[in-house]
């Protein structure tokens, strides 16, 4: 009964959060608006260009199971700002204190949170990864794959570009949890966002194992993209959540629940 309550009080957070609120606007509405300008421009130059037919273009247009995913893209960055709020949120002004009161078993408090965050997460990345990709094959129009049903492929490629935002978020929430402060993931992860985690990773060959070069190794953007092991990235990213949730458990069961150390 206590988890039940707790889960309650959990989702009335986070859905009443005027961030989440902000964060589900950019990645359903403005994500999506995205996909129509880019899928606009692929109809400009024609879905089998290439660059010996159209000068301007660095690299051929994927294969039209691809097109649509590097939009999703965009809502990576968001969901690592989200988790890492919602992660810190309970240390501002020892706000954990409050929850604590209602719920005094740690270890029940601690479930419930991650369990909402994992299923919410989890649920508005596919949600907004789906609206992406049909708003794209819907401006392709006969050049596309038919909408809602597209092909098994394409949701193949939805569900690993779902469990990367997922993965990702997840830890962005974590490291908030465990550090007490939500700059910690943003410092560590939207860096490798803008580009450093593949800078290092053509250059570092053991940077290709840091969590964003990882979650990109799931999403579709382009075939190479996908040549790495799909599964051991999915593993890979697990460890890094994993590793830190024990800690982040540790930490909590055995520290002061204030918003210090």
């Amino acid at each position: 009964m206590a988890l039940i309550y707790s889960l309650h009080s959990e989702i009335l957070k986070l859905l009443y959060k005027r961030a989440t609120h902000v964060v589900l606007f950019l990645i359903l509405v403005f994500q999506t608006f995205l996909a129509n300008i880019g899928a606009s421009q692929i109809v400009s130059v024609g879905i089998h260009a290439t660059p010996e037919t159209t000068p301007e273009l660095v690299e051929a247009i994927p294969p039209i199971e691809f097109l649509g995913f590097d939009v999703t893209l965009v809502g990576v960055f968001f969901m690592i700002i989200l988790g890492s709020i919602y992660g810190a949120e309970e240390y501002k002004g020892s706000a954990i204190r409050t929850s604590l009161l209602s719920n005094t078993s740690r270890s029940t408090f601690l479930v419930s949170k991650t369990l909402v965050w994992l299923v919410f997460s989890f649920v508005i990345s596919f949600l907004s990864i789906f609206l992406t990709i049909n708003m794209t094959h819907y401006v392709l129009g006969q050049d596309g794959l038919l909408l809602f049903s597209l092909n098994g492929t394409v949701w193949f490629y939805m569900f690993l570009d779902s469990i990367a935002w997922t993965l990702l978020g997840l830890l962005a929430y974590i490291l908030a949890l465990t550090f007490k402060k939500a700059l910690v993931p943003l410092l560590f992860l939207l860096p490798q966002v803008y580009n450093l985690g593949t800078f290092l990773a053509d250059h570092i060959s053991i940077a290709k194992f840091l969590p964003v070069s990882l979650s990109y190794g799931l999403i579709a953007t382009s075939p190479q993209m996908l040549e790495q092991n799909s599964l051991q990235n999915i593993l890979l990213l697990l460890c890094w959540n994993l590793s830190f949730l024990v800690l982040a458990i540790y930490r909590l069961l055995k520290s002061d629940v204030g918003g210090g150390e």
